[in-house]
């Protein structure tokens, strides 16, 4: 009977306990290791990877202007990193496949204040026209002024209120190899991350409905923890660790 007992216990462990992201394999290879050969920064697929982790069953509380609701990590098939370090001259958003180990990269805007062609400034205030970094869960799609767009929904002090000010992903005219060839960078938003119109045609489908999208810069990891309303650039407060630390989502304050 005692038997019985300990391999029921273990079978339920078994069962309920979720293996890490670090340990799935593709085809004999970790996860990790084939997203990291395609160029997907070190950094940011570690904290991605610790976020699933750490927040795989938790439900945030999102204020959704007067109402009040919560979402989880429901899917779980793709992921977007968007590297703010880099340009926008270059490709810097990173579409990742969780299934397969896919990446695709494309071209994202900035805000219009964040800077020129670098996102040098990032905030999180009303009208500041700012990027914003951090941790944000998609939400679902909707058609506005800009045609079908996504909601974001941001999880952390740096990005909370991207909902309220109206910071959606869309495509957009000014996300092109024309304009870039014209001007020598991508345009810029209010502080939106833009795509192509192509690009958003595409991707909205498939990052729809819970999935993780993370708005990262090299130099600010760390920082946009502890000063979370502005964060700027300087060479004074890079950030050079390998590792950020872990971030452990609860519930949020409405």
């Amino acid at each position: 009977m005692k038997a019985v007992l300990s391999f029921f216990i273990l079978l339920v462990l078994t069962s309920t306990t979720q293996a890490s992201w670090f340990d799935k394999k593709i085809s004999g290879r970790y996860l990790y290791d084939v997203f990291r050969k395609q160029g997907v920064p070190k950094q940011a697929v570690e904290r991605v990877f610790e976020f699933l982790d750490l927040n795989a069953d938790k439900k945030f509380k999102l204020k959704l202007n007067e109402e009040t609701t919560t979402k989880k990590i429901a899917n779980k098939d793709y992921a977007v990193i968007v590297d703010f370090s880099k340009p926008s001259s270059e490709k810097r958003l990173y579409f990742m496949n969780l299934k397969n180990g896919g990446v695709e990269k494309y071209y994202v805007a900035h805000g219009v204040n964040s800077g020129e062609d670098r996102a040098v400034s990032f905030s999180n205030e009303i009208d500041s026209r700012k990027s914003s970094l951090g941790f944000y869960i998609t939400g679902s799609i909707y058609t506005g002024k800009h045609g079908e767009s996504l909601y974001l929904h941001g999880l952390e002090k740096t990005n909370d209120l991207a909902f309220k000010r109206d910071i959606v992903m869309h495509g957009a005219k000014y996300v092109s190899l024309e304009f870039l060839e014209k001007y020598g960078r991508m345009g810029r938003s209010w502080g939106c991350p833009a795509v192509s119109e192509a690009v958003n045609k595409k991707l909205l489908p498939l990052i729809k409905g819970g999935a993780v999208f993370y708005a990262y810069h090299k130099e600010l990891v760390l920082m946009t923890q502890a000063r979370a309303t502005i964060q700027n650039v300087r060479g004074d407060q890079r950030d050079t660790s390998e590792n950020g630390h872990n971030v452990v989502f609860e519930e949020l304050d409405p």
